[in-house]
C-alpha cells in the first residue's frame, strides 16, 4: 500500500481532470505461469520455465465534490475514460512506467454517496513489468563493430531494439547481444534492400523486423534466435553487415 501518490495515464495526471484525491495505491503480486517437462524414465516432472503473466495496480480515490451531483457524475465519467488504459506512471515509481489496460471502471452509482471510494483496477498483461521511461542507447558506424550497453533493472527478460541504416544496398546483416551469460543473435541473409532495418516490438511485445512497412522476418537464417531478449546488466552488442552503415541499439530496463 502506498499513500500520497500521484498517477499519470498517457501523461495526464489523474488529479488534473477534476477534484480527485488518490487515497491508496495497491500493487498485487504478479501472477506466474509455470511450464513443466516430463522426466524421462522416471516419475514426476521438472520445472522448465516460470513466466510472469500479469501485474495489477488498484488505485483507490475519492471525488472532492460533496454536493453537486452532475459535477460528480461528469468527473466520474472522466475518471473512467482516464482508466481505459495506456502508459501508467506513479510518483512512487520515479523514472518508470507500466503499460496497462483498464480491468474495472468505477460504477456511476458511486456518485450518489460522496463517502464512497472509487476503485480503478489496472492490469499489465502484455508487458507485466515496470519499465524505464528513458531508453539506454549504444551507437556505432561501419560494416561491423562492438559496443557496450548497460541495461538497468532486475528483470530477466529485456528486449533489445536495433536500427541499422546502410550506406547502400544491404544483403546480409547479423546483430548479437550478450549479457549475463546469455547470447542472442539474429542473422538476416538474402536481402536486397535500401533504407533502415528496424528490429522492434509490436503491440503484443513480439519481435518485428521491418524495412519500412515490409517485414523481413522471412530472411532470418536457421542459426537465428527467436528474439533479442537478455537479462539486465552490462551487455556487449555487435553487428556484421554486407555494407557500412549507422547502427543504434536500445534497451528499456525492466523491474520485477
Amino acid at each position: 500500500m502506498a499513500r500520497h501518490v500521484e498517477a499519470w495515464m498517457n501523461g495526464i495526471q489523474l488529479s488534473s481532470i477534476g477534484p480527485v484525491l488518490i487515497q491508496d495505491v495497491q500493487e498485487s503480486a504478479p501472477t506466474q505461469e509455470t511450464t513443466y517437462m516430463a522426466r524421462p524414465l522416471r516419475s514426476g516432472q521438472d520445472v522448465q520455465k516460470n513466466r510472469r503473466t500479469s501485474l495489477r495496480v488498484t488505485i483507490q480515490a475519492a471525488i472532492r465534490e460533496l454536493y453537486d451531483l452532475p459535477r460528480r457524475t461528469a468527473v466520474l465519467q472522466q475518471i473512467a475514460a482516464w482508466a481505459a488504459g495506456g502508459v501508467l506512471e506513479l510518483s512512487n515509481h520515479p523514472g518508470q512506467r507500466l503499460r496497462v489496460i483498464g480491468k474495472a471502471s468505477p460504477a456511476l452509482g458511486n456518485v450518489r454517496d460522496y463517502t464512497n471510494r472509487i476503485a480503478i483496477e489496472l492490469e499489465a498483461d502484455t508487458v507485466p513489468y515496470w519499465e524505464a521511461i528513458a531508453t539506454m542507447t549504444a551507437t556505432g558506424t561501419g560494416a561491423s563493430g562492438t559496443e557496450n550497453l548497460n541495461i538497468e533493472g532486475t528483470a530477466g527478460e529485456i528486449p533489445i531494439e536495433v536500427a541499422f541504416t546502410p550506406s547502400g544496398t544491404l544483403t546480409d546483416l547479423t546483430v548479437s547481444v550478450s549479457c549475463g551469460g546469455v547470447t542472442r543473435q539474429i542473422a538476416l541473409s538474402g536481402m536486397s534492400i535500401s533504407g533502415s532495418v528496424i528490429f522492434g516490438r509490436d503491440d503484443c511485445d513480439r519481435l518485428t523486423i521491418k524495412n519500412g512497412s515490409t517485414s523481413l522476418l522471412r530472411y532470418r537464417t536457421a542459426a537465428s534466435a527467436d528474439d533479442l531478449i537478455v537479462p539486465h546488466g552490462a551487455a556487449t552488442v555487435s553487428w556484421q553487415a554486407s555494407v557500412t552503415g549507422e547502427i543504434t541499439f536500445q534497451a528499456r530496463g525492466r523491474w520485477l
